[in-house]
């Protein structure tokens, strides 16, 4: 090493037995007489002793008084070479190999290295500026112009242009990326990777943010976490937010307690919180809503101040604005829904043109898919009322009330079930598995279908009847005028008569469909009823006349009984009158006998 040939002009007067050759100023010192090298001041030479020089313990090294640049000895304390460069005494390691700038080779890692040996931080320069520091006292370690580079706290890392530029005592934090953590001060546990990352974060800390420009407003904010280009880029002090994705929670300002996962997801929220949103678009326009979940891309797009919503699939509940307390699962469930509340939609178009209606329930494909501004409709079936616009509907199964567009409180349970296409506005009917004869009129009860044989129960069917509920009671029932017009036959069902009459579609073929057919019925044909009535001028109860083109005559036999009982007290009124005659003539007889008695007894 080069320092060592200074080394040998301290050893000039102690070989001074050794035969000397000065030539041009030169020195040289050797055994053989050897002239010195021009380009030496002094040559030294000798095949079998070295050069000795002075030797000290540490503390005399350090005693010496203003030592001369370049001075060198031996610490026989460290055992070890040291020089002095103007400025501190710099220890000269044996054996020590100069690391090329042009690169190397041969290197060993369990011995070649670039460090320190020591406690002292290592920093590092470009063009003669603060380019990072290596502190392992401290555990902070910053690579980049400018970093940490006033950071007194401990264990942080920073690796880019400016990252920690103003950390001071905060601790445990990591930033990678240029200006990332630029503004933090005293707040700890945060980590950001990218460009501007937690740029002004100054004391929020537990924050995470990865990407470009996220969560680069960041003040005060604690417990956020935002991944992806701009996620929570203008969050000042909201905590406890999660933003996953390009824009996700874009505009939140305030707003706590949020998550967003999926492409400007919660983009305009600013103070809302506990608003769930999963998808591209997901709660797009939300500023100031509470407790929404959205998942789906663009689902519930538009709201922008409703709470309490759900929205699950794409494009469900898209254009809601401020309405609160709707469901909408499946894709495009409540999609034009934009104002009032309590609406639950359950599968895919469910409730789709719905704008402002009111505690409507869907649950199936399509269901109460026309559905505007009505409001107590259920449906629960794949296009239960799917044409209703109407208010107060129930229907329960596949297409049921499917023709139902403006009437209402109309009730259906049963696949197909409900009311007559051309009867769409009729009102107040109810329909149990009636997918075969369909209502055509309002106020009217159907219970089964054209093959239903037989209806019952374990008590008889039971209406009120009650004095209090009566009024212009009148006793002008018909009896025997009208129950002597009657004709009583026997006959069989035509179930394809029914289904060309009523307009209605047959229902699907299964086991026993036809059984109806077989059974020879008893009664009376509807049509003479009405002419016996007619002629009785008897307004019978017990017939229903049609009151469309769809519609079917109809009797009931239960009806039968007031009339029947009309009659027999008509009758029991005319055996009694005759009964009064037959005694009257009976005592006459008796009194005509007693005559001829008396006589029979005089002649003789």
């Amino acid at each position: 090493m080069k320092l060592f040939t200074t080394l040998l002009l301290c050893t000039i007067l102690l070989v001074f037995l050794l035969p000397l050759t000065v030539f041009s100023q030169s020195l040289a010192i050797n055994t053989d007489g050897a002239v010195a090298d021009s380009s030496a001041i002094l040559d030294v030479k000798s095949s079998s002793k070295g050069m000795l020089i002075p030797r000290t313990s540490t503390v005399s090294r350090i005693g010496i008084v203003n030592p001369a640049n370049g001075l060198i000895l031996y610490d026989s304390t460290t055992s070890t070479f040291w020089f002095y460069n103007g400025a501190a005494w710099n220890e000269i390691t044996t054996g020590i190999t100069n690391w090329s700038l042009t690169g190397n080779a041969g290197t060993d890692t369990a011995i070649n290295f670039i460090g320190t040996i020591d406690n002292l931080p290592l920093r590092f320069r470009l063009n003669n500026i603060w380019a990072g520091e290596l502190n392992a006292e401290n555990k902070n370690y910053f690579i980049g112009d400018s970093a940490g580079m006033a950071t007194t706290g401990v264990k942080n890392v920073g690796i880019g242009s400016r990252t920690l530029f103003n950390n001071t005592t905060g601790s445990w934090n990591t930033a990678i990326g240029t200006n990332a953590l630029y503004s933090n001060t005293t707040a700890n546990y945060n980590t950001a990777f990218g460009f501007s990352v937690l740029d002004s974060n100054t004391t929020g800390g537990q924050n995470v943010a990865f990407g470009a420009l996220a969560l680069r407003n960041n003040k005060t904010g604690w417990n956020n976490s935002a991944t992806g280009l701009n996620a929570l880029f203008n969050n000042i002090n909201g905590n406890g937010n999660t933003a996953n994705g390009s824009h996700a929670l874009f505009k939140n300002t305030t707003g706590g307690n949020n998550t967003a996962i999926g492409l400007a997801a919660l983009n305009d929220n600013t103070s809302g919180f506990l608003n769930t949103a999963i998808g591209s678009y997901a709660h797009f326009s939300s500023k100031y809503g509470v407790g929404n979940t959205s998942i789906g891309a663009n689902a519930l797009t538009y709201d922008s101040t409703g709470n309490d919503n759900t929205a699950i699939g794409f494009n469900s509940l898209y254009y809601n604005a401020n309405s609160n307390f709707n469901i909408a699962i499946g894709n495009y469930s409540l999609y034009n829904h934009r104002k009032n509340h309590y609406n639950t939609a359950i599968g895919g178009y469910a409730l789709y043109l719905d704008t402002s209606g009111t505690s409507n329930t869907a649950v199936g494909y399509g269901s109460l898919f026309e559905n505007k501004n009505g409001i107590q409709n259920t449906a629960v079936g794949q296009g239960a009322l799917y044409f209703s616009k109407a208010n107060n509907n129930t229907a329960v199964g596949y297409g049921a009330l499917s023709a139902i567009t403006t009437g209402y409180q109309n009730i259906a349970i049963g696949s197909g079930s409900g009311t007559h296409p051309a009867t769409p506005a009729i009102y107040n009917t109810i329909s149990i598995g009636n997918d075969g004869y369909l209502n055509a009129f309002q106020n009217q009860a159907f219970i089964g279908n054209v093959s239903t044989a037989w209806i019952g129960g374990q008590v008889n069917w039971s209406t009120f009847s009650d004095s209090r509920i009566k009024t212009a009671v009148a006793e002008d029932v018909k009896g025997l005028d009208f129950i002597t017009r009657l004709r009583p036959v026997s006959y069989y069902k035509n179930f394809a008569a029914i289904t060309d009459i009523t307009g209605n579609k047959e229902t699907e073929n299964f086991p026993g469909k036809y059984d109806g057919e077989q059974i020879k019925y008893s009664g009376f044909i509807a049509q003479e009823v009405e002419n016996a009535a007619k002629q009785s001028n008897y307004n019978f109860s017990g017939l229903h006349i049609p009151k469309s083109r769809f519609d079917l005559y109809s009797l009931s036999y239960a009806e039968f009984v007031v009339p029947l009982v009309k009659a027999v007290q008509e009758q029991q009124a005319m055996i009694k009158s005759q009964q009064k005659i037959m005694e009257e003539q009976q005592k006459k007889l008796e009194l005509f006998e007693k005559r001829l008695d008396a006589l029979d007894l005089k002649n003789k």
